[in-house]
């Protein structure tokens, strides 16, 4: 039986990202899986003679409690003998390369689903940029979330060449697309739509995720506000606010106001949210892909989507959604005006987006294949 451990900081990267994975080399691959985060009941309650779980506290923020945390797993690697300890998250996989390679365990997987110096200056960057290469070189190998983050990544000196791949298409985890049924789309969008008191005839611009100035969303409430023809259209705010401080004061005046923008919080069932907007917009700084663009895309709903590397992977230009200049105002808001212009377009782009996503991003195919990149690993 082949032994493999997950790593990362909190709990919610593990459950939005590697259960599908740990699923399937589970049952398909013969792996025993071990996650190693911050406690949680939800994955404690998830334990069986295949699936453990080993609860290490880790602050956000490098400090000199890291050292601690590095013994820590230094110890438990050498325990329990793993074949594969797989990292991912910044300050998860500063510790866990360090660990693993003290450890010595012949794969040391770095999952690179982003880099979190990018977009940084000065001594910021020069830091993070030091702490990403240091983690990269403790690495035996790294799999990388998207191809453009791997140029990017390449032209930076992170690593050689040969160090690296992406699986497929890229993406850590693809899309559901049973859960994701664009055939209920219209059945979906019409509930929704009713119960958040949105015209069928509004043009809706969306967004899921953490509502936060790294997520681009002042830039959005900006372009929105000031977009031609708003009288028809609506902003959709799907996420609760995640450092509020980071955000100018009168963009929240604005979100908690404004008649054309509505918020909800957290949703289960994010995909029926998806089937109510006619335009998904993801405006990051940074990403290290951009899952939410392809939720979005299975469900028919095109992206207005910011240039940077790794999210621009997600879509096709001009055919299954809009790339906009990163923190552009005016490149957004142009955008909006060309779907609210023209509402056909999304339809159509839409149409696009989910025949991309089923030959590009399926998870079964996916898991398939990051399975057998493991197995290959093992082998050498």
């Amino acid at each position: 039986m082949k032994k493999i451990c997950f790593v990362t900081t909190v709990p919610l990267t593990i459950r939005s990202f590697l259960l599908g994975l740990t699923k399937y080399l589970v049952e398909n691959e013969n792996y025993d899986v071990t996650f190693m985060c911050n406690d949680d009941d939800v994955l404690r309650n998830m334990c069986n003679e295949r699936v453990h779980f080993i609860p290490i506290g880790m602050k956000r923020g490098v400090g000199f409690d890291g050292i601690s945390v590095i013994n820590k797993m230094t110890r438990i690697f050498k325990e329990q003998q793993f074949d594969i300890v797989q990292y991912s998250t910044p300050n998860a996989s500063l510790y866990a390369s360090i660990a693993a390679a003290r450890a010595k365990v012949p794969c040391r997987l770095y999952a690179q689903w982003g880099i979190r110096y990018m977009g940084f200056t000065r001594l910021p960057r020069f830091i993070f940029k030091a702490i990403e290469k240091l983690i990269c070189h403790k690495s035996t190998t790294i799999e990388v979330e998207s191809y453009s983050l791997l140029d990017f990544s390449l032209k930076e000196g992170l690593y050689a060449k040969e160090k690296a791949c992406v699986i497929w298409n890229g993406s850590a985890c693809g899309v559901n697309l049973e859960k994701f049924d664009y055939t209920l789309r219209q059945e979906l969008r019409n509930q929704i739509r009713e119960q958040l008191d949105i015209s069928k005839d509004d043009v809706v611009f969306g967004y899921a995720g953490r509502i936060t100035r790294d997520k681009g969303i002042n830039e959005l409430v900006d372009a929105f506000v000031g977009a031609k023809g708003i009288s028809r259209a609506k902003l959709l705010l799907i996420g609760d606010y995640d450092n509020s401080g980071s955000m100018r004061a009168d963009v929240i005046d604005t979100i908690e106001k404004s008649a054309r923008i509505v918020r909800v919080g957290w949703v289960r069932n994010v995909e029926h949210y998806y089937a109510a907007m006619d335009v998904f917009c993801s405006l990051s700084y940074r990403e290290g892909f951009g899952l939410v663009v392809i939720e979005a895309g299975a469900m028919a709903t095109p992206g207005i989507v910011s240039d940077v590397p790794g999210q621009i992977d997600t879509i096709i230009d001009g055919i299954t959604g809009i790339l906009v200049k990163v923190k552009n105002v005016g490149s957004i808001r142009k955008a909006m005006e060309t779907f609210i212009g023209n509402p056909a377009l999304a339809s159509e782009m839409g149409a696009n987006a989910r025949r991309h996503i089923e030959e590009s991003y399926d998870d079964r195919v996916l898991f398939a294949k990051l399975a057998q990149h493991r197995n290959q690993l093992l082998e050498k």
